[in-house]
């Protein structure tokens, strides 16, 4: 199957080695939204609205931060402030009780829609809306190449499997996007190389542990080395700096 504009990422992906290809493809999506956010994006007024509007998870302003772009994150930061507390300072009026007029009359509290606001302000973030908008793509354009390209699938029998969540997803995509024979060749395919590959890596995690052990100090470390951290991204999906 020729290459195409939208099969490099995945490609890519797969190319790029270790325990996901998904999470190469994830964490380079990640590169480049952050990248975007503190390159000249962040004076552009549409794209300031929409952050001063969703703001960025913690991850995500640790990443920006460590960027060094002090005053592209402090901009972004200013204007998100603003905005919250404008926003808060009208409906935290709200809060009190009010007050019926009469004898009897008793009060009534006032609506919480503060709460609301600041959960969704805390489960939004302008860089993960960006990443997942065309994360999502990777996984059409993977079936799509599974059912076009024979070496593809080689490819995918050559890789190491996937983290846990991105193999899941895999199952529940394949379940939507494959039928009959199709799907049971794909998980003819797919599992064992998931299952392979979750006992290959136990293993190099077990020699990691020995290596502790003063009788196994003149063992070779092998491919058990980094295996801490391997492991770490194919049970999380997140990569760990050594």
């Amino acid at each position: 199957m020729k290459e195409q504009i939208y099969t490099i990422p995945v490609n890519e992906g797969f190319e790029a080695g270790g325990e996901c290809p998904f999470c190469n493809m994830y964490h380079a999506l990640e590169k480049d939204a952050i990248d975007y956010m503190l390159g000249a994006s962040y004076m552009e007024d549409d794209i300031r609205a929409e952050t001063d509007k969703t703001g960025f998870c913690g991850k995500h302003f640790d990443m920006m931060y460590k960027e060094q772009n002090r005053l592209g994150v402090a901009l972004m930061v200013h204007s998100h402030l603003q905005k919250i507390n404008r926003d808060l300072s009208s409906l935290c009026d709200g809060l009190k009780s009010r007050e019926k007029k009469g004898l009897f009359g008793k009060g009534s509290k006032g609506e919480n829609r503060v709460s609301p606001y600041l959960n969704k302000i805390g489960a939004s973030c302008y860089v993960c809306d960006r990443i997942h908008n065309n994360f999502d793509r990777y996984f059409d354009t993977f079936f799509f190449m599974w059912k076009k390209d024979d070496a593809f699938k080689e490819k995918v029998k050559a890789s190491k499997g996937f983290c846990l969540e991105h193999f899941s997803m895999l199952i529940e995509q394949g379940a939507k996007k494959l039928s009959g024979k199709d799907y049971d060749e794909f998980i003819d395919i797919i599992v064992p190389v998931q299952l392979e590959n979750l006992k290959r890596l136990e293993g190099e995690v077990d020699h990691f542990v020995n290596k502790f052990d003063h009788n196994y100090k003149d063992a070779p470390w092998g491919t058990a080395k980094d295996s801490l951290v391997r492991a770490i991204t194919k049970l999380s999906g997140e990569f760990v700096e050594e």
